[in-house]
């Protein structure tokens, strides 16, 4: 499939903006004091992100000290209790890599899928693989040099299907564009149902393994969205400020997904993620898009 400077059409501006915001990844503390570890704090973090534009909250289970969290009814007490607070929806991540066997990655979906109080609305799926090692040019050297994000077609197919077991819509994330490929394919073979949402993962601070997060990082990869095929795409950023490259998204029809699990935004005095959910939501609104409340979110992303 190649560039088609035709998909590149602007929507009508009053397409309704769906901010997801990813609370914690994990990052730690050390650079913003407001991560959220507990249960408690990610259900009053999905509340406070709700009330200031957010209609989805993206969240990794974590230990109380930080570390990561990966037993179901640790996902399950966060599930329940962001219910219990507000009426955002609610994205699950699978662990990135740091859970191997494809079986352990999707059990908490899974076992989740059974109770409509644990289970989540979406769970990132990750398109492919890529290299995600940091590289530090002061000292001309990789951080780590095998932190190889591993997601065979095999497995992509796998946690499509357990997904829809436990009737849960993979939230799709793009690296590069052999992801966008895939996903055309999982479109095609209809392992994906449509409306589909991708996710496009920008990176910086060193990450060489995904598009870089500019405004040409952003045309790269929507230049190779399947033009016939239902989909709302979005946007993020790990380790780098969002607002270049997601006001061109918003201009473009796309959405955002910003959150200080990503980035610590100093230049900002580090902010809460409600706070950067706020900015974006002003962004948006100054450029003539309001942002989608959950049901509108729903409706847009096929979720019933």
């Amino acid at each position: 499939m190649a560039f088609d400077e035709k998909r590149k059409v602007k929507p009508p501006m009053e397409k309704k903006l769906i901010i997801t915001c990813r609370v914690n990844e994990y990052k730690s503390r050390k650079e913003n004091p407001h991560v959220p570890f507990t249960p408690d704090e990610i259900a009053e973090t999905a509340a406070a992100c709700r009330q200031a534009g957010a209609s989805i909250i993206h969240f990794h289970a974590r230990n109380p000290d930080g570390s990561p969290g990966h037993a179901s009814e640790i996902y399950n007490e966060i599930v329940t209790k962001i219910h219990e607070a507000t009426d955002i929806l609610i994205d699950c991540t699978l662990g990135q890599i740091t859970v191997g066997d494809d079986k352990d990655r999707i059990d908490h979906i899974a076992k989740a899928g059974a109770d409509a109080r644990t289970r989540p609305d979406f769970a990132a799926l990750d398109a492919g693989s890529t290299n995600i090692d940091v590289y530090d040019p002061k000292t001309k050297s990789f951080q780590t040099g095998n932190k190889v994000y591993r997601n065979s077609i095999e497995t992509c197919l796998y946690l499509a299907a357990e997904m829809k077991k436990a009737g849960v819509k993979p939230h799709l994330s793009c690296w590069t564009v052999p992801f966008m490929r895939a996903i055309e394919a999982f479109l095609d073979m209809r392992a994906i149902e449509e409306p589909a949402y991708v996710q496009l993962v920008l990176t910086e601070g060193g990450i060489i393994g995904g598009h870089p997060g500019t405004i040409q990082g952003v045309e790269s990869l929507i230049g190779f969205l399947p033009p016939e095929r239902a989909i709302e795409w979005t946007v993020c950023c790990k380790e780098g400020n969002l607002f270049p490259a997601g006001a061109f998204a918003i201009e473009q029809g796309g959405h955002v997904a910003p959150g200080i699990g990503d980035y610590a935004y100093p230049e900002m005095g580090c902010p809460t993620n409600a706070e950067l959910v706020r900015r974006f939501a002003e962004m948006g609104l100054a450029m003539g898009r309001e942002t989608a409340t959950p049901e509108e979110t729903r409706a847009m992303l096929g979720i019933h």
